[in-house]
């Protein structure tokens, strides 16, 4: 395969890496905005955990903006969607010491990076950890990559438009150097630690198939103790199409706005507001279990399958891969 050129946001571009205590792990960070990226990473090393707070940890387009929710509403007592973006309780996008005065604890930090890679401060949260199975992450991720610099960036050419699908699945498969880094490497680190008191494991499609009985585990795990009406309420409205239309007609909180006008200056709020509105528009694409089947030929399938089997790590994780 010809090499790709690597994503302009990526951290291999931009030099800007997160490395684990011993050195051995090294994962591209995404450098979302240039100039807000440096006081993300000074408060990410300065932080101070506040023990009542949660720590939600996803590969991207692992279901982190439905499970998000869930456990905001479970700290709020409400099913009302949250007047705020969840990108602005994102410690690898948004100052982390920025976010305290619209999103007051207890509240749901959450990050696509690998906990080993974070400072200390983090690896001691109570963690949520949500996996989606490899294939529908692929396609899903395929079109944030080729969307997220129109949705985000500063204007910049993407290289990635025509892309196809067949050179991305060779990208997700094998190169390291993508941001976040790569999703196999991420799933085995984070599998391992399934069994830590700190740590509760969910899997996408449960969420999905089983909503009513996954939030309820995550109630149990974080101690909210709500009610199984309250429980049934946030399962309803975590439904795809029901969050996708609150989430992306809701606006922010003023709140929110002074945060997004203190990380980019008053010049640049509204531009950089809408340009998060279309993102949040553009993540919500289908939330469907067994798309993959959309987007794979049998060859690609074969292939995949055939690198699945020699995936040491990922042998014991039970990924579905259709919706039951």
């Amino acid at each position: 395969m010809a090499a790709l050129p690597l994503h302009p946001l990526s951290g291999a571009v931009t030099g800007q890496y997160f490395v684990s205590d011993d050195g051995s792990v090294k994962v591209a960070a995404l450098v979302m905005n240039k100039d807000v990226f440096p006081k993300v990473r000074s408060d990410l090393e300065e932080y101070k955990w506040n023990d009542s707070d949660f720590l939600l940890a996803t590969f991207s387009k692992n279901g982190t903006h439905f499970m998000w929710e869930a456990m905001m509403m479970l700290l709020k007592g409400s099913a009302d969607y949250i007047q705020g973006s969840k990108a602005l309780l994102m410690i690898d996008a948004s100052p982390v010491s920025l976010s305290i005065k619209p999103f007051p604890s207890p509240r749901v930090l959450n990050t696509h990076y690998r906990t080993d890679v974070l400072p200390a401060e983090y690896r001691k949260a109570k963690t949520v950890v949500v996996m989606r199975n490899p294939k529908d992450t692929c396609v899903s991720f395929y079109h944030l990559y080729k969307n997220i610099p129109v949705a985000v960036s500063d204007g910049e050419l993407n290289p990635f438009e025509n892309i196809t699908f067949a050179q991305f699945v060779e990208l997700f498969l094998h190169e390291k150097e993508i941001f976040y880094g790569r999703y196999f490497d991420y799933i085995e680190y984070m599998w391992s630690l399934r069994d830590e008191p700190n740590i509760l494991l969910v899997f996408y499609e449960d969420l999905k198939m089983n909503p009513l009985d996954t939030i309820q585990k995550v109630n149990e795990f974080m101690g909210t103790n709500r009610s199984p009406e309250l429980v049934k309420e946030i399962a309803e409205a975590v439904n795809f199409e029901k969050m996708k239309l609150g989430k992306t007609t809701l606006p922010l909180s003023k709140e929110s706005m002074e945060m997004l006008k203190s990380m980019v200056g008053p010049e640049n709020l509204e531009e950089t507001h809408t340009k998060l509105k279309k993102a949040t528009a553009r993540i919500y694409r289908k939330g469907v279990i067994g798309d993959w089947k959309n987007y794979f030929t049998v060859a690609q399938n074969e292939m995949f399958d055939n690198f699945l089997a020699d995936w040491e790590g990922g042998k014991d994780i039970p990924f579905v891969y259709t919706q039951k």
